[in-house]
């Protein structure tokens, strides 16, 4: 029991640490419009496992079942947004339609970018790559 319980501080202590350093030379202030529209990856799953949409207004998550999240994003401020959640198809969810979180973005870099999440009294972090469109030039 010792072994497992170490091996999963260790896995933590790992994902964190290398949450940080995708952060080496952060902007000076987040763009936080990267949140606005565009599709995610999670640091923490491959794109197959999970990956979040947005657009106009509504962020889907979906898991590789195909099951998803769809919520209303709104913005607060610049940084922080609430979202709404409208439809949940993932069976036993712990969240309901109408269930509210609430985001602020704190870091970007380049297309990285590090938010903390509260539902229901507890906080979460997390570090999304926001992917280029393809079909788009980038200069």
């Amino acid at each position: 029991m010792k072994n497992i319980l170490f091996f999963f501080l260790l896995l933590f202590s790992n994902f964190s640490i290398a949450q940080k350093n995708i952060f080496t030379n952060p902007d000076n202030k987040p763009n936080c419009g990267l949140m606005k529209n565009g599709t995610f990856l999670s640091t923490q799953y491959s794109f197959k496992e999970y990956h979040m949409v947005v657009k106009n207004g509504i962020q889907t998550e979906y898991n590789e079942n195909g099951q998803y999240i769809r919520s209303k994003m709104e913005f607060l401020n610049e940084c922080e947004y609430k979202t709404t959640i409208l439809e949940v198809t993932i069976p036993n969810y712990f969240a309901k339609r109408g269930d509210i979180l609430t985001t602020k973005i704190l870091q970007t870099q380049g297309q990285n970018i590090k938010i903390r999440s509260i539902m229901f009294g507890k906080e979460y972090e997390f570090v999304f790559i926001k992917m280029k469109e393809l079909g788009k030039k980038h200069k």
